[in-house]
């Protein structure tokens, strides 16, 4: 080993170099930042940087300065230096890149090795530098430098200086070390609480680890850090969220980062808010902090109230952070709060402690699952990168069955990391099964199953509110009303309320409530047991048919509320037909093919071509599975109609030649009227029009002696339509006009649209462009006003071609191209026509 040599050793650290608000290129701006400032501080000072040795230690620097430097220069001249170069640093950068430094002082005999310099004055040297009592005088002084020195050095140096008087005694106790030190935050007046001697051992440092593979949650990190910048009273952050969600990690990891901000210590506690077992009393949980606080048990008072005001004596003036963990109520919280505004609290909860918020001004952090990038990093801190990358479709699809939850991509990623063999498709494969997705996601402890920490959210509930969450498993939908709620239970405006404050239900836009996917899950298995689940399931539906059939009878014919119809048929669209499959699946036929009729109007004037056609499909399939005729017909005639759409005209007829049968056998008229006019817009389609009028002229003979006007309407629509392709002009014009009035005096603003359309087109092929331009005009106003973008579609490529007819071709491509964004837009076939107008060199092209 070397000879020992004496040296002056100074050590600095940057305060909060690990601020969670400095990214890593904050950090590179301190780290250069702190050089420079040093070495002009020294130059300042007279002392050469070029002499002394310097280790970098990342957030601070080892300086070892020879003996032939006269150590006074450290106390009178370098402190006034070192505050000059850090102002001029701070007036240069922004909040994240500025400067405030602990300079430790000593001297002393050192060793040099092959590693750098060891010996008990530079481990002193450290110790000092980290002492609370030196962190808490930068911290609440609001200076940029505080100075502690070792008690040899303020013997021999500080105390033959001028600046003597800025020192201030306080006790060094750390590890190992116990002695006097001396602190001065240079052009600050240091109060004696401030310099309170604060022993290591009485400073708890309770906080469990952090994980290492946190990800994610950056938002929520910024208003933890923004929140507990906050002044004033004690400050209380509660975060909430559904079990699994990651709220404890996320409290765990941020204070972690926060912890030297609160040199007086921390404390920890989980309440068991939601274990198995009964939540932990808040006496219990004092008795633990006080005695962390170096109370004797037989000097800890025996009540509540009591316990909870020396833990609040205890706590006054002191920088603490409090984090408790797992509450269930504000009431379990409250007795553990400090009373001072140096300390800050954390709380954790299933539930939304709206008490704390109205009564203690806490703050709320809610958490929702992750984004799908950040999902996809959580996987990537577990799972081998070229697994991964090797299956990118079944990493997106374990994102999406995980539901995004933390605690579930943490358990599949363990799963995946154990069985390297493993492909992640297999993992996908097993969790697509719904009905045992829970069991893929359990590793057989009961905080690593996500089924065990859903039930012990369930279990706190109120019997209603557990009922309901039941109940609500049966709903197949994507969310639900409160409307739809209440034929489950008649209570439910409450119980909702109730579910969405413990996260086992989200109110995700006012009034609609739904689960992610894997409470869904553990809903459905509960609902499984539930003995009143078929006459739920029957309510629910009930609601859904009465709700459809009201609001199908405000859009067809337009009635007052029409908006507010169509408005709700997108709101419930997706749940609608999750109904009709779940009225089949269930054995309820008639509820399945009432509610596919009911949506019919709706989704064919929205242009959901394919979802019409699937929705009676299945309407169909439950009919003649439970033998309903009436069914049968039904859907048959509307299945054609929507695949006629489709251009599947093949398919169309076979259905309709059925229903026609079938509604012979019914002997059911109205039946009859509806399969013909189905029969004339199909062969329409295909250009047959003699067949078609054949057909409208057989829908008029059963509509002709009927007292309602709208199927004579549409017959005469039908028959008009049909003349006007077959060269009948007379009597397309005859029979249209009557239809435009039947319709206009119902009113049915649909029909009259369409009546408008045939009679432009008759006059169009007469050579009556003016006429005919204000027929389509009046029909393209009607269908904006319905909202039928199909229909405005058509009426824009007509219009389009009446300019055509007129040589306006530059208004006609106009339109043309308004009537192709339409069509392209739904997906429809007929924007290839429309397109090969625009392209056409007989258009304009």
């Amino acid at each position: 080993m070397s000879r020992a040599v004496h040296r002056t050793i100074l050590v600095v650290d940057v305060a909060g170099f690990g601020d969670l608000r400095r990214t890593n290129l904050h950090q590179v701006a301190v780290h250069g930042g702190l050089y420079r400032v040093l070495t002009r501080a020294f130059a300042a000072a007279g002392i050469p940087w070029n002499v002394c040795e310097d280790e970098d230690r990342g957030d601070g620097a080892l300086v070892l300065i020879p003996p032939g430097v006269p150590k006074s220069l450290l106390v009178e001249a370098l402190p006034g230096a070192l505050l000059d170069s850090l102002r001029e640093h701070n007036r240069a950068h922004r909040a994240e890149e500025q400067i405030r430094l602990r300079m430790a002082l000593h001297a002393g005999e050192i060793h040099y090795d092959e590693h750098g310099v060891v010996g008990r004055p530079v481990n002193l040297t450290f110790r000092l530098l980290e002492l609370p009592v030196l962190k808490r005088a930068l911290a609440d002084s609001g200076g940029l430098l505080a100075v502690v020195t070792s008690a040899w050095f303020y013997d021999e140096v500080v105390w033959h200086s001028r600046e003597r008087d800025d020192y201030h005694q306080v006790r060094a106790k750390a590890k190992e070390t116990d002695t006097t030190a001396w602190i001065s935050v240079p052009g600050m007046v240091l109060s004696p609480e401030l310099l309170a001697p604060i022993a290591e051992e009485s400073a708890p440092h309770q906080l469990p680890a952090g994980i290492r593979q946190f990800v994610g949650r950056e938002s929520e990190l910024g208003r933890l850090d923004t929140i507990s910048g906050a002044a004033g009273a004690v400050i209380i952050t509660a975060i909430d969220g559904t079990a699994g969600i990651g709220k404890t990690t996320l409290a765990m990891h941020w204070a972690h980062q926060v912890k030297d901000r609160f040199p007086d210590g921390q404390l920890h506690v989980n309440l068991r808010g939601f274990d198995p077992n009964e939540p932990m009393d808040p006496g219990q949980a004092l008795h633990g902090f006080l005695q962390a606080l170096e109370v004797a048990p037989g000097s800890i008072p025996a009540d509540l109230e009591p316990r909870a005001a020396l833990y609040r004596s205890l706590l006054a003036e002191r920088r603490m952070l409090i984090v408790l963990d797992n509450a269930r109520s504000a009431d379990q919280v409250r007795p553990l709060l400090p009373g001072t505004p140096t300390c800050l609290v954390v709380v954790t909860s299933r539930n939304q402690l709206r008490g704390l918020m109205v009564r203690e001004g806490a703050y709320r952090i809610a958490l929702d699952v992750l984004p799908a990038e950040d999902a996809r990093a959580l996987l990537a801190e577990r799972i081998d990168g070229d697994r991964l990358a090797a299956e990118p479709r079944a990493v997106a699809e374990l994102m999406e069955l995980c539901a995004r939850l933390p605690l579930a991509l943490s358990i599949v990623a363990a799963r995946a990391a154990s069985q390297a063999n493993l492909p992640l498709a297999a993992l996908v494969h097993e969790l697509n099964d719904e009905r045992h997705r829970l069991d893929a996601l359990d590793l057989g402890e009961t905080d690593l199953s996500v089924r065990a920490v859903f039930s012990w959210s369930y279990n706190v509930l109120s019997p209603a509110a557990a009922r309901l969450f039941r109940l609500l498993g049966v709903h197949p939908g994507p969310d639900i009303d409160l409307l739809a709620a209440e034929a489950l239970a008649s209570d439910a405006r409450q119980l909702l309320k109730e579910l969405v404050t413990a996260h086992l239900l989200a109110e995700h836009v006012p009034g609609r409530f739904r689960f992610h996917d894997l409470l869904r899950a553990y809903a459905a298995e509960l609902a499984a047991t539930e003995p009143d689940r078929r006459a739920a399931a029957e309510r629910m539906l009930d609601h859904y048919l009465n709700a459809a059939d009201h609001a199908d009878r405000q859009i067809q014919p337009v009635r007052p509320g029409y908006e507010e119809a169509m408005s709700w048929f997108a709101a419930e669209h997706d749940t609608l037909l999750a109904m009709v499959t779940f009225a089949a699946d269930q054995g309820f036929a008639e509820y399945a093919w009432r509610l596919a009729s009911a949506c019919q109007i709706f989704l064919r004037r929205v242009g959901r071509r394919h979802e019409r056609v699937a929705v009676h499909r299945t309407a169909l399939a439950a009919s003649r599975k439970a033998g309903d005729q009436h069914g049968q017909a039904t859907a048959l005639r509307q299945l054609a109609q929507g695949l006629s759409r489709l251009s599947r005209f093949d398919e169309a007829k076979e259905l309709l030649d059925e229903a026609l049968e079938l509604s012979l056998a019914l002997k059911d008229e109205s039946h009859l009227l509806h399969v013909h006019l189905a029969y004339c817009r199909v062969f329409e389609a295909q250009g047959q029009h003699q067949l078609a009028l054949d057909h409208a002229r057989a829908g008029w003979d059963l509509a002709r002696h009927k007292t309602g006007g709208g199927n004579k309407a549409a017959a005469l629509t039908a028959m008009g339509r049909q003349e006007s392709m077959l060269g009948q002009f007379t009597e397309a014009a005859e029979h249209s006009a009557k239809a435009l009035s039947l319709y206009a005096a119902m009113p049915d603003k649909e029909g009259e649209a369409n009546v408008l359309k045939n009679i432009g087109e008759l006059e169009l092929r007469l050579g009556k462009l003016s006429e005919a331009l204000v027929s389509f005009e009046r029909s393209l106003a009607l269908d904006r006003e319905l909202g039928d973008r199909y229909w405005e579609a058509h009426a824009l490529d007509c219009i389009g071609a009446v300019h055509a007819a007129g040589g306006d071709e530059t208004r006609a491509k106009a339109l043309w191209r308004q009537a192709f964004a339409i069509f392209t837009e739904l997906r429809h076939p007929d924007a290839a026509d429309v397109r090969a107008k625009l392209s056409s060199p007989a258009n304009g092209g």
